[in-house]
């Protein structure tokens, strides 16, 4: 396992002169976000960041672009998973600051990023040491055409997760926050397994019945559950999970694996290891994609770039 030591927060982060903020302003904290990114700038001397709010049209990667345009050295990102995405697949070579105002925060958990603490979090987002982190890039066939392809930092899933995702309930979500996934999820533990073809880096299709397909590149969930327990922050594969669920209680054995990360091996769950993967559903379905939500999916395709995007992180431990 790899520890990433902290960073020295006393001296500013070498050769910096100034952040963008893409900024998404539906997150409840966004205003103490953006107070917070600009105190910590002011404190160190630094120019103002630029700042960049994201709209439901424009969710991140035409701000991450405008940022990259204007020359700043550093692009911190105050959102959830979707808008740290979507600029992770823009940036290239400059650092990403992560202020995780969003709902699950998949990232952060896992980088063990300050969540309940934005002064901390605004300090590791500027000053942090960059880890290379790899990009997950995914594509689906919708209606008999092949979209463009969409980055993904954590998990991509397709199958009965993604239709949990779809049925979270809006007021739940916006009191309960990632535990409204939980109602969901636990709505959509009592439905079938669906049919469909999986093919890993291009060998043959194989045909299982399976509740869902997750595509991982990161191994924790909320309410500290491991789900993937061979892949770690920046690797160069993702890990594959065919959840081949046949009963409802079939559940009780995988819930103990992922919340007291058991080595005891679990029937339910096949676990594999690839750098493209490949997903053809019988009956279209849903796809999710680090929680972001794509109805009607006849194929979906994910490949792994390796070493993509820079993450500033603080102490962190698998």
């Amino acid at each position: 396992m790899t520890e990433w030591l902290a960073p020295c927060y006393d001296t500013p982060y070498d050769g910096y002169v100034r952040a963008a903020l893409v900024i998404n302003p539906a997150c409840g904290d966004a205003e103490s976000a953006q107070a917070a990114v600009m105190a910590a700038s002011r404190r160190h001397g630094w120019q103002d960041p630029l700042v960049l709010a994201t709209t439901e049209q424009q969710p991140g990667a035409s701000q991450a672009q405008e940022a990259l345009d204007a020359g700043v050295d550093r692009v911190v990102v105050a959102g959830g998973d979707g808008t740290l995405r979507q600029v992770a697949g823009v940036v290239g070579d400059v650092p990403v600051g992560v202020m995780p105002i969003g709902t699950a925060n998949i990232v952060a958990r896992n980088l063990r990023l300050p969540r309940h603490r934005l002064d901390k979090a605004a300090e590791v987002a500027l000053c942090g040491v960059p880890i290379t982190l790899s990009v997950g890039w995914v594509k689906c066939k919708t209606d008999g055409q092949w979209g463009q392809e969409m980055p993904m930092l954590a998990v991509a899933g397709i199958g009965r997760d993604a239709q949990a995702i779809a049925t979270i309930k809006p007021w739940l979500k916006r009191h309960l926050g990632w535990l409204a996934y939980v109602e969901s999820g636990g709505r959509a533990a009592f439905s079938g397994s669906l049919p469909m073809t999986v093919s890993l880096d291009g060998a043959s299709p194989i045909e299982m019945a399976a509740w869902s397909v997750l595509v991982a590149a990161m191994p924790r969930l909320p309410l500290k559950v491991k789900a993937f327990f061979n892949v770690t922050p920046g690797d160069d594969s993702f890990e594959v999970l065919h959840v081949l669920l046949k009963r409802p209680r079939e559940w009780w054995s995988v819930a103990a694996k992922g919340i007291a990360h058991t080595k005891a091996a679990v029937p339910a769950l096949c676990y594999k290891r690839a750098r493209q993967v490949l997903v053809r559903p019988h009956e279209p379905c849903a796809v999710q994609i680090d929680g972001d939500l794509i109805s009607g999916v006849e194929q979906m395709s994910v490949r792994m770039q390796a070493g993509a995007v820079a993450i500033a992180s603080g102490p962190w431990r698998a």
